[in-house]
């Protein structure tokens, strides 16, 4: 295709006044045709069209494009350019289009300022340009897993990482997958991919606390490397993408999706709540455009909710307008409801996840505003993406819990989590229910696991009721009545001498303590406010006494 361009490029230098000349032997560079009319450079493809143009110093050439489909290229769109010297990008001044199926033309009225530009559908972001976003993050203290994940075919790196606050449990963290740059003609939505991605890492607000504490995000950002490299709509074996999702882990024949698949599945440890596969598109300002979520749709009708209620979200979050007001309309795409391999369909089918295809237009304000948004644009609406996810999050308590001793029972109490729970007792005796019956004395723990595998675990120090440490000493002190009511009646017979007298809970913990003398008989009474059982122990020079004591309520 390039060996054919460059014949044409022989006659471009005399068929136009300027002698201007293409190229597009670079990096993301496509330009598969190109000829002269009437005193215009025609072009094609359309969206991943990125050319050079040289000797255009002080020229004013008109381009035009055939829009075959009618809505490619609308009248307010864009086209940018740059200069070779700079990375800065630019729109033309011009651009008109008569009819819906016809020529787009573009131009500049001043003549450019050097010789060599770059000229581009949209802003352009490239293999090398992910490269160095990744190098510049590496390191950061919320960024994890950061590395290559596998290899596209002609082997260039599928980057991947995670982003969350380690400080925080993981258990009841939502994890959120997100995948982009399948279609590599998508360009923007690297950009806003980079502005998920800043505002997760670098944002000091309380909603991006909130986010890294309450969710685990996977993030995929370029899963066709090959086609980005090569400026393909496909990657290097002609494949695309989203239509290779196979519904198993068995290999497809597409080496980045067989990759990707095995990378999500075990990094995610099999759960994902949601799935976003970002896409851009170029040809639609519909708000919230559903393909496939309807009433009939096997996407269960809560997953169809909590997808509205996300975009909404974004939309309500996004202040990338210099009004401070959301001005791109954020399409939803269900792509879930019949048997197409995409991407959005396997995460739904594998995990369960509510999964869709998201896609912010290029020309967020439509035929009716100024739709030429600068890259810093495309990074803040993307930072709108992970803000949209503080308010669909399904709060779920951590579990927890304490235990308690009756008189002849351990119980735990438990609260927070998903259940049914199931218990493990340990200690002397074992146990597999919320209670353990007539336990004998010594220490014990239980575990408790919740239906998502969370678990939580708590001990107690038990002595069992039901036993004297000295019959010879019982035989010696009588404590009455028992049950009481708070006042407490000693009998003894000895000869008078001190004694420390301590009140524990049936855990163990002392509860109460003070000195008494033992005589004949001796009357004491027990604090205010205590209710149910306890050990009552009374230790003297050569007496010690422990017993079960229940107090009842006044």
């Amino acid at each position: 295709m390039r060996c054919f361009f460059c014949l044409l490029l022989i006659c471009f230098s005399h068929l136009l006044n300027g002698q201007v000349n293409f190229d597009a032997t670079f990096e993301n560079g496509r330009l598969d045709t190109a000829f002269a009319d009437s005193g215009t450079y025609v072009l094609a493809p359309i969206t991943n069209l990125h050319f050079r143009v040289f000797n255009a110093q002080n020229q004013t050439p008109t381009f035009k494009i055939y829009d075959s489909l009618g809505y490619q290229l609308r009248p307010y769109h864009h086209m940018v350019y740059r200069y070779a010297a700079d990375s800065i990008w630019h729109f033309f001044d011009t651009a008109y289009k008569a009819t819906s199926f016809d020529y787009y033309h573009f131009k500049n009225h001043n003549g450019f300022s050097q010789d060599t530009i770059y000229v581009a559908y949209w802003h352009p972001y490239t293999y090398t340009d992910l490269q160095k976003y990744v190098s510049k993050i590496s390191g950061h203290a919320f960024l994890q897993q950061l590395g290559v994940k596998g290899h596209s075919y002609q082997g260039r790196h599928l980057y991947g990482y995670q982003i969350t606050d380690t400080n925080y449990a993981a258990c009841y963290k939502q994890n959120v997958v997100i995948t982009a740059r399948q279609h590599p003609t998508e360009h923007i939505n690297g950009y806003f991919i980079e502005g998920f991605t800043n505002y997760l890492l670098y944002g000091q607000d309380s909603t991006a606390r909130f986010l890294r504490r309450n969710y685990h995000f996977f993030i995929y950002p370029m899963l066709n490397p090959d086609g980005v490299f090569n400026g393909s709509g496909q990657n290097a074996l002609g494949q695309g993408l989203n239509r290779e999702w196979e519904d198993s882990l068995i290999s497809g024949g597409t080496p980045e999706i067989d990759t990707i698949r095995h990378v999500i599945w075990d990094e995610t440890n099999q759960k994902v709540n949601w799935s976003i596969d970002l896409h851009a598109n170029a040809g639609s300002n519909i708000p919230y455009y559903w393909w496939g979520y309807t009433a009939s749709s096997p996407v269960a009708q809560w997953q169809q909710v909590a997808a509205l209620d996300f975009a909404q979200a974004v939309s309500s979050a996004d202040t990338s307008s210099p009004n401070g007001t959301t001005s791109f309309q954020n399409h939803i795409q269900g792509n879930g409801v019949n048997n197409s391999l995409t991407a959005a369909n396997w995460f739904r089918r594998s995990f369960g996840a509510i999964a869709f295809t998201f896609e912010p237009t290029s020309e967020p304000m439509g035929p009716t505003g100024d739709n030429a948004y600068s890259i810093h644009q495309f990074k803040a609406a993307g930072a709108s993406i992970a803000r949209g996810f503080a308010n669909v999050f399904d709060t779920v308590q951590a579990l927890g819990g304490f235990v308690v001793a009756d008189s002849l029972n351990l119980t735990v109490e438990i609260s927070g989590g998903h259940p049914p729970y199931a218990y493990n007792w340990s200690g002397p005796t074992n146990g597999t229910g919320d209670t353990l019956f007539n336990p004998s004395t010594g220490s014990y723990s239980v575990i408790v696991t919740d239906a998502l595998g969370c678990q939580w675990q708590g001990s107690i120090n038990y002595t069992n009721p039901s036993f004297t440490i000295s019959e010879v000493s019982k035989s010696r002190l009588g404590v009455y009545p028992n049950p009481t009511r708070g006042a407490l009646n000693f009998s003894y017979s000895g000869p008078p001498q001190r004694a420390n007298l301590n009140l524990y809970s049936l855990h163990g913990q002392l509860i109460w303590q003070t000195k008494i003398h033992l005589t004949d008989h001796l009357t004491i009474q027990l604090p205010n406010g205590l209710k149910g059982y306890y050990i009552l122990a009374i230790q003297s020079e050569s007496t010690f006494l422990s017993l079960p004591l229940l107090v009842q309520p006044n």
